[in-house]
């Protein structure tokens, strides 16, 4: 295609490749990361319900793989960033919610009433040891909902206010962003929960690599062979009415057409796999194959 025609596109359908951007998630790790943080979703809000009393609700809004830069234009100029770190990594995990939130949740964990119009500024020492300590639990439940999506368990590493400002990632680096809509009692706001795109990846192609040896040339076969099947020794079978059933008693003699001479049948549930004559090995009772039926009747 020449630069002419890409140039003379109306109707735009050959949009312009960025080669800035991060290639895209595959659908099936997509649907991986998605089925974590709805997970991770359902269990904070209970979380913070229990926690800073007052009901929330979380619902995943969307997944998206994008530049830190892109990210954080998407954030208010101020806001609560709790970054956190897995073992022997330096890139960061945030939870970020708005700092109206944040404040609400102080009020109502000191026994307070918020209103309706909290007024977004910086923690005080004292309101951000109490965030910290939620966000501590937050970040155990994180890592238990990712399980091995991450390297290790997540740790907290600061509290940032200003996304512009956070130098613990390259505005280009490549992150995942999952967002929530959070309500609080008669409060809405958005959250999000920022992983580095790097250490998933990382994890989703080991996981990956598992799988593909999970799934080996014969594995199939080795886990049919394996599988646990129970085995009984019968002689032909005779109907009899219910009402010869229910009048049965001690002593009983029941005749049954099965030749003193004939194999009994060895079955597979309801299914005859071969014939043999019962005998014993020591102590244990036992029996000898004499005929495997044909492999189309088994």
């Amino acid at each position: 295609m020449t630069t002419a025609a890409v140039r003379d596109d109306p109707l735009r359908r050959y949009p312009a490749y960025d080669f800035s951007r991060p290639a895209q998630l595959g659908r099936e790790h997509t649907r991986q990361l998605e089925a974590a943080f709805e997970t991770f979703a359902r269990q904070w809000a209970s979380q913070l319900t229990a926690k800073v009393r007052l009901r929330t609700h979380l619902v995943p809004e969307g997944l998206e793989l994008v530049s830190y830069q892109e990210y954080a234009d998407t954030l208010p100029t101020t806001t609560a960033m709790v970054a956190g770190s897995t073992a022997g990594r330096e890139e960061p995990c945030v939870v970020q919610f708005g700092l109206d939130s944040a404040l609400a949740w102080v009020v109502q964990m000191l026994g307070g009433k918020p209103g309706g119009g909290v007024e977004a500024r910086t923690l005080t020492p004292i309101e951000t040891a109490l965030i910290l300590q939620v966000m501590d639990d937050t970040f155990e439940l994180l890592s238990a909902c990712m399980g091995p999506l991450l390297p290790g368990a997540v740790t907290f590493s600061g509290l940032h206010y200003n996304p512009q400002y956070m130098q613990v990632i390259s505005p280009g680096e490549a992150v995942i962003v999952a967002r929530f809509a959070m309500s609080a009692g008669e409060a809405r706001s958005t959250a999000t929960v920022m992983l580095p795109a790097a250490i998933v990846v990382d994890q989703l192609a080991e996981s990956d690599r598992h799988a593909a040896n999970a799934h080996r040339d014969g594995a199939m076969r080795d886990q049919l062979n394996d599988t646990p099947l129970e085995v009984s020794l019968r002689i032909s079978p005779r109907v009899i009415g219910a009402g010869e059933v229910l009048d049965l008693a001690p002593g009983d003699l029941l005749r049954f057409a099965h030749p003193e001479t004939k194999p009994f049948e060895l079955v597979v549930g309801d299914t005859p796999i071969a014939r043999a004559v019962p005998g014993a090995q020591g102590s244990r009772l036992a029996c000898t194959i004499t005929t495997i039926h044909e492999e189309k009747t088994r």
